[in-house]
């Protein structure tokens, strides 16, 4: 197994999805259904205990379900398609990588992110402003690279708080600068669904996300406010002013590519990133007159990458068989019931809206899965409840669950860049989830 050149199957399948997204040819769909058993299988022994664990009960469960519900043994292999939006992404993000490590805009960063006198405490807070401006622009990206910096920033410190603090400052951040983003897909459904506008709930969403931060900072500088650590960053701002200009600029026009794009073609959004990704910063590297460094140190990067994301593989393979099993059962009635006897218990119907998204996310259903859901369920709430407050829970729950569900996408990236497991994010960024959970449903009791 070890001799397999793991970029080279998955490059070759991921651009066979790509290309049939435009020419849509059941045959092509059908070769790629089975090449990604036949990934899965290969990427398997390869992945970590865990993540086998996870895989064995996700294909178990998933499949068993979909059998109950009458789906034929020969479609089960089309169902894995599903994730694979996700893990392209995924497999891309070593080229943005690359491209801000060429342009020296991590060590830009790295110029942020200064801890004052010394004091991890003084550290944090520039650590989620720093993720937060990256985040409005980039989204998952930014974890993945603000990752890789406080890794190198924090080697001299124990392991348990370096890995504490990195789990923290993005995962937490992520859910806080997401949950007014017009790009966020959780945000664009809601908007939808309860015919409410966008403008209507921004200054409420950008309420929560700003009183959280204060909260969070407060609470986690005073964690931290007994460890220090080496830090010699000695920061000229003016050159870094002019930097993080640059930056903001490049930042800004793929922020624009990527909304030009999706709209042009209504791509799953994701996807949308994931195709964008080369092609930009090849041409980001033209105008830093590095375009052959870059396709070097990218290629090698990507290669590399690629070549060890088999936990990835059996973890969004296996939780696609899980999520299309679960849609097949009567499950989603059953919820639709529960609502419609409570419709009048505002509280009560706000906190189970959030105790499903948990309960949901503890078991691998992703929130987007979950919101199409509820929002079948709580359609008919509507003309009962003010919609706005319905759709603040609905998108502030949804992201809660980010900062700390084990099999998200977000905690799978981090547990890959730590060596952490998925359940101890859980039990660190828990907490958090549950305030946040608990801001918005106050929020929405307050615009009733």
């Amino acid at each position: 197994m070890k001799y397999i050149q793991f970029y080279l199957i998955y490059g070759i399948v991921f651009l066979l999805y790509i290309l049939n997204i435009f020419i849509h040819s059941s045959t092509i769909h059908s070769i790629i259904s089975w090449s990604a058993l036949v990934v899965f299988i290969l990427s398997w022994p390869l992945a970590t205990n865990l993540f086998k664990l996870i895989s064995v009960i996700f294909t178990v469960t998933g499949v068993s379900m979909s059998f109950a519900s009458g789906v034929a043994w020969y479609m089960i292999p089309q169902q894995f398609t599903n994730n694979f939006p996700m893990l392209i992404f995924l497999s891309m993000l070593p080229w943005m990588a690359s491209a801000f490590s060429l342009g020296e805009y991590d060590q830009n960063l790295k110029d942020m992110i200064y801890a004052k006198n010394n004091q991890l405490a003084e550290m944090y807070g520039k650590s989620i402003s720093t993720t937060y401006s990256l985040l409005i622009f980039i989204n998952i990206s930014a974890i993945f690279l603000v990752q890789q910096i406080l890794m190198d920033k924090l080697k001299g410190i124990d392991q348990t708080v370096r890995n504490d603090f990195i789990i923290k400052v993005t995962l937490r951040t992520f859910s806080l600068a997401v949950i007014w983003s017009p790009m966020e897909i959780i945000v664009g459904i809601t908007v939808d669904a309860t015919n409410v506008s966008f403008l209507s709930y921004l200054p409420w969403l950008l309420l929560c996300s700003f009183l959280l931060a204060i909260i969070d900072v407060y609470l986690s500088k005073r964690s931290f406010s007994e460890i220090e650590i080496v830090d010699s960053t000695n920061v000229n701002k003016k050159q870094l002013m002019r930097a993080l200009m640059k930056l903001f600029f490049v930042l800004f026009a793929f922020f624009t590519i990527i909304i030009v794009n999706n709209y042009m073609f209504e791509l799953n959004f994701i996807l949308t990133v994931s195709l964008v990704i080369l092609p930009f910063t090849f041409i980001w590297s033209i105008f830093m007159r590095l375009p052959y460094t870059f396709f070097r140190f990218g290629w090698k990067n990507w290669k590399n990458y690629n070549n060890g994301m088999q936990n990835f593989m059996v973890l969004f393979l296996s939780l696609a068989l899980f999520s299309e099993g679960f849609n097949q059962t009567s499950i989603p009635e059953i919820l639709q019931n529960i609502f419609g006897q409570f419709s009048d218990y505002y509280l009560f119907n706000f906190i189970l809206i959030t105790l499903i998204y948990f309960a949901m996310g503890l078991i691998g259903v992703h929130p987007v899965a979950t919101i199409a859901i509820l929002l079948e369920v709580l359609s008919p709430l509507f003309s009962i409840i003010n919609p706005m407050s319905i759709g603040i829970v609905l998108i502030i729950s949804a992201l809660a669950t980010s900062a700390s569900a084990p099999y998200g996408i977000n905690a799978t990236l981090t547990s890959q860049t730590i060596g952490v497991s998925p359940y101890y994010i859980t039990k660190v960024n828990f907490p958090f989830s549950i305030l946040m959970s608990a801001v918005g449903i106050l929020v929405a009791m307050l615009v009733l």
